[in-house]
């Protein structure tokens, strides 16, 4: 164990030899332009905040390229969140319980690329393993109380990040499961706590501790900060973690059992990629990429879905491709020998020129596009539940009020009465009963592009049966005069790079969420 003298006394290169290399001397990554107004905001408003945690990799975080971590006086929280909002930034909270009291999320757009840009807000310092913050300690108001600045961001002492770090990483080795993520990327505790020890003085932490954690040994402290500095000292840590959360047992905020619940659900929803579940304050709400083809739907629906799940709880779905219900299995499964046995039957092609000759569809053909109307009303019956709880819904595609339009449905009064009474007909109006009714989406983005890149794009793609213009022309007229009437929709022009058209259309989806 080191002695305070030697702690205290001890050059930070020999105390922490064989750490990761050192801090990088580049120049530092310029702040976001809604993060700054954000912090000139709180900092006009007089408000009190400090960056808590992190700090190494502050400048990083104000560029966008990490979480930044506010702790804010409760008595701001008012000011705070409206400065939040004033700045561009929209609020977020967890699903199903699985946040943190006193603490919640806000996002804003970056002017500058496809992603989003996230404060992670805390009312009180709540920690633990990265799973669970089982432990609420109450020092908010010393760390509000004297602060530094950094990269011009308030932040506390370096002895309070300190002491704190120290207590986080111990309470970390307290979970089997939040000890396989922490090896992972254990370099970066190695580089975080030599930032901390080459500034910090150890006296001052030491009599930090005493204040904050009257029960616990300074000598603890001591311990802690050896074992976290030598990689292999794994067992150590674990040890030392328990003893740590024994010392910290009254400032627990759950209790052992409630600990391991929360703690199971977790994991699961870890396990199903389901951890960063978050939802938008306004709830959630269903965005429809409708257009041409070779205007690029899937591209970026896909492309939203990435950028936006990257913190939301996010669904993508193809309401062109709708999988299977039970209704539909037994045709589905029936269809492909049909089309063998029928091979003039086998395009959705010929159902389009029939509906453009006013020549009655084939039977085959109609029961087809009511399986298809079936599947696509309980697809869009799931996203509506979705997003009622909050989740962003992606539909590539999405049925319009337009009769005979794509994905819409196929047949108006004057097919009804060419077809005639019968089995046909009767598929027919459930085929049009089953269209009645849909939910509207909250957003449509309507994707354009000149006939010239979406022939061009139609060449390229990959697919089964091949390009096909004749479909591109013939389909382009139609699929431009959809109509949405319950529903804001938002043209973007996608004959661009496609780095821009990303930040178009996330620009327009993020002005509903």
């Amino acid at each position: 164990m080191f002695s305070r003298r030697h702690l205290t006394s001890m050059q930070p290169k020999a105390y922490l030899a064989g750490l990761a290399g050192p801090e990088t001397t580049s120049a530092l990554p310029a702040p976001k332009e809604p993060i700054r107004r954000l912090l000139a905001s709180l900092d006009r408003m007089g408000l009190r905040y400090c960056h808590w945690k992190s700090n190494l990799r502050l400048a990083e975080s104000l560029a966008g390229e990490g979480d930044l971590d506010l702790l804010v006086d409760r008595q701001d929280a008012a000011g705070f969140q409206t400065a939040l909002v004033e700045s561009g930034f929209k609020l977020a909270v967890s699903a199903n319980g699985a946040g943190h009291p006193g603490v919640f999320h806000a996002f804003a757009l970056d002017p500058d690329a496809p992603q989003l840009l996230h404060v992670h807000a805390y009312f009180q310092i709540v920690t633990g393993d990265s799973l669970v913050k089982a432990y609420h300690l109450p020092v908010e108001w010393a760390l509000l109380a004297n602060t530094r600045r950094l990269h011009g961001v308030p932040v506390p002492t370096v002895e309070a990040e300190l002491v704190l770090f120290a207590l986080r990483v111990a309470l970390k080795h307290t979970s089997l499961a939040e000890l396989f993520l922490l090896q992972r990327h254990y370099d970066l505790v190695l580089q975080e706590l030599r930032w901390l020890c080459a500034s910090a003085n150890l006296g001052k932490a030491e009599e930090l501790w005493t204040t904050w954690f009257s029960g616990a040994p300074v000598s603890l402290l001591h311990d802690l900060i050896e074992a976290i500095a030598e990689p292999r000292a794994m067992v150590r840590r674990i040890l030392l973690g328990r003893q740590l959360a024994v010392q910290l047992r009254g400032w627990r905020r759950l209790n052992t059992l409630s600990e391991a619940l929360s703690r199971i659900q977790r994991v699961l929803l870890l396990l199903l990629r389901r951890r960063r579940r978050l939802i938008p304050i306004a709830a959630g709400l269903v965005i429809a990429f409708v257009g041409p083809m070779g205007t690029g739907k899937s591209t970026l629906s896909l492309a939203s879905a990435r950028i936006l799940g990257h913190h939301f709880d996010v669904r993508a779905v193809h309401v062109g491709k709708p999988p299977a219900t039970f209704v539909s299995l037994l045709p589905r499964l029936l269809l492909p020998l049909a089309r063998r046995i029928l091979p003039g039957h086998r395009s959705s092609a010929r159902a389009e020129r029939e509906q453009q000759q006013n020549v009655p569809p084939s039977l085959l053909n109609t029961l087809w596009l009511t399986v298809l109307a079936h599947d696509r009303r309980a697809l869009l019956s799931r996203c509506w539940r979705y997003a009622a709880a909050g989740s962003i819904v992606i539909a590539d595609r999405y049925p319009s009020a337009t009769l005979g339009a794509v994905d819409s449905s196929r047949f108006d009064d004057e097919a009804l009465a060419r077809c005639g009474r019968g089995l046909k007909q009767w598929l027919m109006r459930r085929e049009r009963a089953l269209y009645t009714g849909l939910p509207q989406p909250t957003l449509v983005i309507r994707l354009t592009a000149p006939i010239e890149t979406s022939l061009r794009r139609d060449a390229v793609r990959i697919k089964k049966e091949g390009p096909d213009p004749a479909a591109v022309k013939r389909r382009r007229k139609i699929e431009m005069e959809t109509e949405f009437p319950n529903s804001r929709v938002i043209s973007v022009d996608t004959d661009q790079p496609l780095e821009d058209t990303v930040k178009a259309v996330m620009q327009a989806l993020w002005s509903c969420v």
